[in-house]
């Protein structure tokens, strides 16, 4: 018989019926959802990502990724980290009707496709209201984020965020929120909170060589991702920032007069105007070259594809 991963979940749920579930959903930002959540609330409880047939957890979290391979549950709490067309909204609401709760995205998700939520129990969260909780933001550096975690209640969470980018404290935010759903204290969501690093990959900042900064973003590479990764080092101090890319396209013209340069991977499509700040490598070789002859002490390079040899060491 071959292996069925959703009759093995439905047979794990119909012997642990007191274990709590909570489903992840969204077209992106699952992984750094599951994170957060997996860190701060394992604080006080056993948590487990997906069924592990060794651990009888307190609590499993799942990332839904299609109905097909998903079983038929009422989760205790659904999130939605995230939506991209009608089609997405309608399968993750849908899901989320039938929970006992629901967390939203409120900066990811947009309000047209919330029609299709008739779950009462929802909670948002994003960058600040009318999001119910939200990061209110007093500092910002290569050090990550100071800041409080606001709820409904108006009381605010004092925090220190190791993390780099806004759409990055979202998942943070969203956990802390969950937490406190599930009855933690402030004291253990703050513990959990100190433990949380980006994923690698995930505007990671590094020490690069000769004293420049890397900040690198290159597991998960689009033309959003470049737009908030841009919107981040916006706000730093740097005698230089350049974005190391495999794709102009990526850059919008409003981004790019925030940068100092753009160094692509690629050739120069025939048809593409010239550009004093992008310039284009046909081989990985040459574009080293050229980077490792812009970088000085305070460059800043948002590094969108991989090119480890510019890093000495990630700071987290």
């Amino acid at each position: 018989m071959p292996f069925n991963p959703r009759r093995k979940v439905e047979k794990f749920l119909q012997r642990n019926p007191d274990v709590s579930t909570i489903v992840v959903t969204g077209a992106f930002g699952r992984k750094s959802a599951i994170r957060s959540l997996g860190i701060i609330l394992g604080q006080v409880a056993t948590v487990t990502v997906g069924v592990n047939q060794n651990i009888i957890p307190d609590l499993v979290i799942f990332d839904y990724k299609s109905s097909q391979d998903f079983p038929n549950f009422r989760p205790d709490v659904v999130i939605v980290t995230s939506c991209r067309t009608k089609e997405q909204a309608q399968e993750f609401f849908g899901l989320a009707n039938q929970a006992g709760a629901v967390f939203v995205n409120h900066n990811d998700v947009p309000a047209d496709f919330v029609q299709y939520l008739k779950n009462p129990e929802v909670t948002s969260y994003g960058d600040e209201l009318p999001a119910h909780y939200y990061f209110e933001e007093h500092a910002f550096s290569l050090q990550g984020y100071e800041g409080d975690i606001v709820n409904p209640a108006h009381e605010h969470l004092p925090v220190k965020l190791k993390i780099l980018g806004e759409h990055n404290v979202r998942p943070v935010t969203m956990a802390a929120a969950v937490a406190k759903y599930f009855g933690m204290q402030a004291g253990d969501i703050l513990k959990g909170i100190n433990e949380i690093t980006p994923l690698r990959g995930r505007m990671s900042p590094a020490k690069g060589l000769r004293g420049s900064t890397i900040i690198d973003d290159s597991a998960y590479i689009s033309a959003n991702s470049v737009h908030l990764g841009i919107q981040a080092i916006e706000q730093l101090e740097a005698p230089a920032k350049i974005v190391v890319t495999n794709s102009a396209q990526s850059v919008p013209e409003a981004d790019l007069e925030r940068l100092t340069e753009v160094a692509v991977l690629g050739q120069q499509p025939a048809n593409a105007p010239a550009q004093e700040k992008i310039h284009y490598f046909n081989d990985e070789l040459s574009l080293m070259n050229y980077i490792g002859g812009r970088l000085e002490p305070g460059t800043i390079v948002l590094l969108e594809i991989p090119l480890p040899d510019i890093i000495e060491s990630y700071v987290w």
